[in-house]
């Protein structure tokens, strides 16, 4: 029965994604939407979970010069949804987390942290709205403790707080201007198309369940020499998902990525494979 099913569907997104079925949006197909099918938005996407999936052990070069402006901001999110023109993330701390994701650079290391073209589309009461110049990607910061008391002009003051630190050694906010400045020019092989960035973009979407029950903080790491695929690794302990749970979690569960599957290559590692393009799991014990 076609209603049984969309209400068992639309419960597994509220149970595996934290999305309740009220705030769920459909497809044209009348399913949940999980997935974007916009190139621009899903490159973007591709981008931003190298971003999110950093550690302090092993961060991400956009982290900064001390490594540390991207790593665990993923312990603030409460759930990410996809909407037909954007993606929004709940969280407690949303200027917190913007402070974080807009891009600075820092003449004295000559580098770039946070992600090159986003800049502040707008503020609202509960809202930080950003958008990425490159790909005209958006995306939604939701702050889930703004009280109807809250004003938009208490969010940019809170804001303004959050990004006071922007300044200092002689950093210089890239996000202030309109267009892009000539080090994030330089950086457009980060949003460039790839045979994985759909790959990347649904994995992004299924974040929330691999940060928040089962309990493990994997990285991305780029390939290696004689390496044809990325990889997302992770140490885990007996009470923790290994690649094996990870997998079907990606492959199997009722928010599988469609037409993705699996490959082991031993009890710990394998390829996740979406049409010619793969990414290795790989998931270790801890001793």
């Amino acid at each position: 029965m076609p209603h049984v099913h969309d209400k068992a569907l639309r419960a597994a997104v509220w149970e595996y994604l934290n999305i309740p079925p009220r705030e769920q949006d459909r497809t044209t197909a009348g399913v949940p939407l999980i997935d974007t099918e916009d190139s621009d938005q899903q490159a973007f996407h591709g981008l931003l979970v190298t971003c999110l999936v950093s550690t302090h052990r092993d961060p991400n070069p956009l982290g900064g010069p001390e490594s540390s402006k991207l790593s665990s901001l993923f312990s603030y999110f409460n759930r990410m949804a996809m909407r037909p023109d954007r993606l929004e993330i709940r969280t407690n701390t949303a200027c917190r987390i913007a402070s974080r994701l807009l891009p600075l650079h820092h003449p004295e290391h000559a580098a770039i942290s946070g992600i090159p073209g986003l800049r502040v589309l707008d503020v609202s009461s509960r809202r930080v709205l950003l958008i990425h110049l490159p790909t005209a990607a958006r995306l939604d910061l939701i702050d889930s403790r703004s009280s109807p008391r809250w004003s938009t002009k208490d969010m940019q003051s809170e804001l303004s707080h959050e990004t006071s630190w922007h300044d200092k050694n002689g950093s210089r906010r890239l996000w202030a201007a309109d267009g892009l400045s000539p080090q994030e020019a330089a950086c457009t092989d980060l949003w460039a198309p790839r045979p994985c960035t759909p790959l990347r973009s649904a994995l992004l979407m299924r974040a929330i369940p691999l940060w928040h029950e089962f309990g493990i903080q994997p990285a991305w790491r780029q390939p290696r020499p004689g390496e044809p695929f990325p990889t997302l690794f992770w140490e885990n302990d007996e009470e923790e998902a290994d690649v094996v749970k990870v997998a079907w979690l990606l492959t199997e569960s009722p928010v599988k990525i469609l037409e993705t599957a699996y490959e082991s290559d031993g009890p710990q590692t394998g390829r996740l494979r979406l049409g010619d393009a793969q990414i290795r799991l790989h998931s270790q014990l801890c001793r």
